[in-house]
């Protein structure tokens, strides 16, 4: 239940209200009277805003303690128990029922519920709402789907690339099986801080390796070719020798004859005649022969011999070397790529030493054939066969030969960090896209839940209920005072006739009691599930009859409290008869002992209001603002507007004690103005009471008072007390003459009051004390004054 509004803003003239510290808290039955222009629609307005003002903004506006554990305050948010609040008001009529007038051959119709033509149209925008939002969440889904098939397609494809290159180092990485797109999403979801993207020859490089069988390990020693430092030097000299010897003129011009002619020595050693010419061979030219070819000449040609020997060994080992380099398959495959370059650098080195080799045995058979020729011995240095990139090679490819395995599973882990890393930026944006669509359509799908949800509560919930036609006629008939509307259900609406014939139209009045009726049938039908509906009921008589707002009462006070239906009632009205009445009903419903083992008055607490619009200056803005105060302001003020023959009563014994406090000149000038009138009406009202019949003339109805006197044995002069009484209360309250100048004594104010309280006494005593008890005053105090001045008058 609601327990008090904390503040309320922006409410109409509930501007900038908050609840007094002192007024009491909202009951089960909280009844609220405010007049014309203090604000009560506004605060009925405050009540609609919770239940859903047409901007969405009702609950802000206002702050709620609602009677819960704990305590809730709802500070401008919404909350549960607002679905639950109902109000009837001047908008629900409008907004709750549709009529078409009837003609003499077209019914009339009524549609009664939320399904108006005002829900009708917010039907019409919801049901578009929800399609259009339907379609657009159809949408959103399609492109989460979309995007969620493309991360399924790239996670199948790393799962793909991932296995074709690294199936060889086995492990999870042997199949599709065993290395998924699960697998892959998982990865994705952990951390990705060691993936690292290769280079594509790097890449190709980790591949080769994972692809790699375990090789042998190469060996290089047979392609590794040098020269003697001494080779070189050796070259030189004998290049640059010339032996000392007797040299033959005609081998001096002939030098290309020198080979022959020293072949030729061997020839002739034993024989004394020349084999070529025929001519003698004598000794002398023996000799002169033999020293032509001395010793340093064998010397030299036995040193040039050598050289040129190891230099065809050396040309054979570069031929050698050649024919060994290892073959380019022997090297695991992603180091294949490096050995064009390498076996290109040493047959290059190979052939520069063939052909340095070459060219000094050539000059070294040249002086061979004329050692005694002079030459020229400069020789550049021997080329360097260093064969570093392939002696590179083949250490990397004994290194990985020796650690094979280890290299493999490294490879792998590269690899699958390579393809994750380069596939992160695109999983990363179908991920966001999936997510981000989804999350859209997520929403999307929370407020077509929230219009369907509003559509079915329009359709099925606040438009099904509807009272049957006899049970809308009946209870009409019985608000109205009148049976002149029937109704007739056809379908989910009703056909009206006035008399028997389509009705032409309907008064407010009318529509109001319709509504008003559907208004309870609603609220008793209510699902219970979340508590009793709270009502809120403002001014419901404004547009009826005076004279029938008293059923209007009775049907309220029937549906909400006699029935049980609710948790919480708030009655607002500008009528205070109607106010009254409620006060006197709750009271004596109070009074009525306990039900079902509960006070009555625990079990229907309530509580009474006043709206008082006080004038107030906060900062510099002076205006008049709202201000809810607890009533009655005493139990006495209550008990005056019981009746105004309880309140008459009780002025007319305030001003007799007034007077005897007080009996001054001014007190008595005051009241001889007033209460003839009111004593007057007090004991015209005390003698219908005894004697209906005597009703509507005061002379007559005191004359035939003296009998009543007398019958109750009246001490004293039962037609002098009469006279006395007809004559204050009807002669003075009952100027015919203009004249201002004409008073009642004051002096006679206080004894006529006295006497009527005398009159009343002696005609009915209980009466007379039970207008005491409503008054709080002991009859004795209002019955000695009129002894004491009866002993004067008889004096």
């Amino acid at each position: 239940m609601y327990k008090k509004f904390e503040w309320i803003r922006e409410c109409g003239f509930f501007e900038d209200y908050r609840w007094d510290g002192g007024l009491p808290p909202f009951q089960k039955i909280n009844v609220i009277f405010g007049s014309n222009g203090t604000g009560k629609t506004s605060l009925s307005g405050a009540f609609y805003g919770l239940r859903g003002s047409q901007d969405s903004n009702g609950p802000s506006r206002v702050s709620v303690v609602l009677d819960s554990e704990p305590v809730t305050i709802t500070d401008g948010a919404d909350n549960p128990i607002f679905d639950r609040t109902f109000i009837f008001s001047e908008e629900f009529v409008a907004r709750s029922h549709n009529f078409t007038s009837g003609s003499a051959d077209m019914p009339a119709v009524l549609t009664i519920g939320e399904r108006t033509n005002e829900a009708e149209v917010e039907l019409e925008t919801l049901r578009k709402e929800r399609d259009d939002a339907l379609e657009l969440e159809k949408s959103h889904r399609e492109s989460a789907k979309n995007a969620r098939s493309e991360l399924d397609a790239t996670f199948g494809t790393i799962s793909q690339q991932v296995v074709d290159a690294a199936s060889r180092a086995e492990g999870r990485w042997r199949s599709r099986g065993s290395y998924s797109s699960r697998v892959v999403r998982t990865a994705y979801e952990g951390s990705h801080s060691g993936w690292t993207k290769l280079g594509d020859e790097e890449l190709q490089v980790k591949i080769g390796i994972v692809n790699s069988d375990k090789a042998e390990l190469i060996d290089l020693k047979q392609i590794v070719v040098a020269t003697a430092q001494s080779l070189e030097d050796r070259a030189v000299s004998a290049l640059g020798a010339t032996p000392t010897n007797i040299l033959l003129d005609s081998l001096a011009a002939h030098p290309q004859a020198t080979n022959w002619v020293n072949e030729g020595r061997g020839l002739h050693e034993n024989i004394d005649e020349c084999i070529f010419c025929g001519s003698d061979f004598t000794v002398e030219r023996r000799n002169q022969i033999n020293g032509h070819f001395s010793d340093a000449v064998k010397a030299l040609e036995r040193d040039l011999a050598g050289l040129i020997r190891e230099l065809e060994e050396l040309l054979k080992s570069i031929q050698n070397s050649l024919t060994h380099i290892p073959a380019k398959g022997l090297f695991f495959e992603d180091l294949r790529s490096q050995y064009d370059s390498a076996e290109f650098l040493l047959k290059k080195e190979l052939e520069n030493l063939h052909t340095w080799a070459v060219d000094l045995k050539n000059r070294l058979i040249e002086k061979s054939g004329n050692v005694l020729q002079s030459m020229d011995s400069s020789l550049t240095d021997a080329p360097v066969v260093k064969a570093m990139d392939m002696l590179r090679l083949r250490r990397e490819h004994n290194d990985r030969v020796e650690q094979h395995s280890q290299q493999v599973q490294d490879a792998a882990r590269s690899i699958e960090s390579h393809y994750l890393k380069a596939a992160e930026e695109s999983v990363g944006k179908y991920s966001e896209i999936a997510k981000s669509e989804a999350t859209k359509a997520d929403q999307l799908q929370a407020k077509i839940n929230k219009l369907k949800a509003r559509i079915t509560t329009l359709e099925n919930v606040e438009g099904d209920p509807q009272p049957s036609a006899k049970v809308l006629t009946e209870e009409v008939a019985r608000l109205l005072g009148r049976r002149e509307l029937e109704f007739q259900t056809v379908e989910d609406r009703y056909h009206v006739t006035r008399n028997g014939k389509p009705a032409i139209g309907l008064s407010l009045g009318e529509r109001t009691a319709i509504t008003l009726v559907h208004f309870f049938e609603m609220i008793a039908r209510f699902d219970l599930a979340n508590g009793k509906p709270i009502v809120v009921v403002d001014d419901p008589v404004s547009s009826l009859d005076s004279d029938i707002f008293m059923g209007v009462s009775t049907y309220i006070w029937n549906e909400t409290i006699v029935k049980d239906h609710i948790s919480q009632l708030f009655l607002l009205t500008h009528n205070f008869e109607l106010f009254r009445q409620w006060d006197i009903q709750i009271e004596a419903l109070h009074r009525s002992g306990k039900i079902g083992g509960i006070k009555a008055k625990e079990l229907y607490s309530a509580s009474f209001y006043e709206i008082k619009p006080k004038i107030e200056t906060k900062g510099r803005d002076t205006r008049r603002r709202p201000h809810l105060a607890a009533w009655p302001p005493s139990d006495r003020v209550r008990k005056m507007v019981r009746s105004t023959y309880h309140q008459a009563f009780m002025a007319v014994a305030d001003a007799q004690l007034d007077l005897q406090a007080d009996d001054s000149m001014e007190k008595r000038l005051s009241a001889q103005l007033l209460f003839p009138n009111v004593v007057r009406r007090m004991l015209e009202t005390f003698l219908a009471f005894k004697h209906p019949e005597w009703v509507g003339d005061f002379g007559a109805s005191m004359r035939k008072s003296a009998i009543l006197l007398e019958e109750a044995k009246y001490p004293g002069d039962a037609n002098a007390l009469r006279l006395r009484l007809t004559r204050y209360a009807h002669a003075h309250s009952h100027s015919e003459t203009p004249a201002t100048d004409i008073v009642v004594s004051p002096d006679e104010v206080f004894s006529a009051i006295s006497a009527a309280f005398e009159f009343m006494n002696t005609l009915d005593p209980a009466h007379f004390a039970g207008l005491c008890e409503v008054a709080n005053i002991d009859p004795k105090v209002l019955l000695s004054v009129g002894d004491t001045l009866e002993s004067a008058d008889s004096n």
